[in-house]
């Protein structure tokens, strides 16, 4: 008797159910907050919840630190950060991490029990292009990882817009069954 119901379980009718079981659960994994990727840059994640985690931690201490700005920094972060210790350059997580206390600090803000890897990402990008611009040839180095940043396989979700390489930007995705505010007022 068990394994006849074990059969019939897996059945086209039990296969089906499991697969749309499976496909329901990625899809409000998916669509949560926190869940998903914001981007894929030549093959590494950057998750949704790296995201905003590193935009809640800068916020308050860096004006400008918004989720496109932040995300196209956690995009090109690992490439300046390649070229910059190229260079002897190099900037270490102990120096972002310092530079984001003393950021802190400044602003008189509370300091998290630590920073996640998105925020110390960013402030290492931060980091590493000051250092490239303050070498002797650092308009070179510049231009060696802005030249490297452009090769980039970028896949940026949609829902956080599309990278435009020629701005360095991530712009926001207009699609046409949205009414923006000019249209919604005609």
């Amino acid at each position: 008797m068990r394994s006849s119901s074990v059969r019939r379980a897996r059945g086209p009718r039990g296969v089906l159910g499991a697969l749309a079981g499976f496909a329901l659960v990625l899809a409000l994994a998916g669509c949560g907050s926190t869940g998903g990727v914001a981007a894929v840059a030549d093959g590494r994640a950057i998750p949704v919840s790296e995201l905003q985690r590193a935009v809640s931690e800068l916020g308050p201490a860096y004006q400008g630190a918004a989720m496109p700005a932040v995300l196209t920094a956690l995009i090109v972060e690992p490439t300046f950060t390649e070229v910059a210790t190229k260079h002897g350059a190099g900037v270490s997580d102990s120096q972002a991490i310092d530079s984001l206390k003393q950021a802190y600090v400044t602003q008189k803000l509370t300091l998290p029990r630590s920073f996640g890897p998105g925020s110390i990402a960013v402030v290492r990008f931060s980091l590493a292009v000051a250092a490239l611009g303050a070498l002797p040839k650092g308009n070179d180095a510049l231009a060696e990882a802005e030249a490297l940043v452009q090769k980039l396989h970028v896949d940026v979700n949609p829902r956080f817009g599309k990278l435009d390489f020629t701005t360095g930007t991530i712009k926001p995705s207009a699609y046409p069954w949205i009414v923006t505010g000019s249209a919604a007022g005609s």
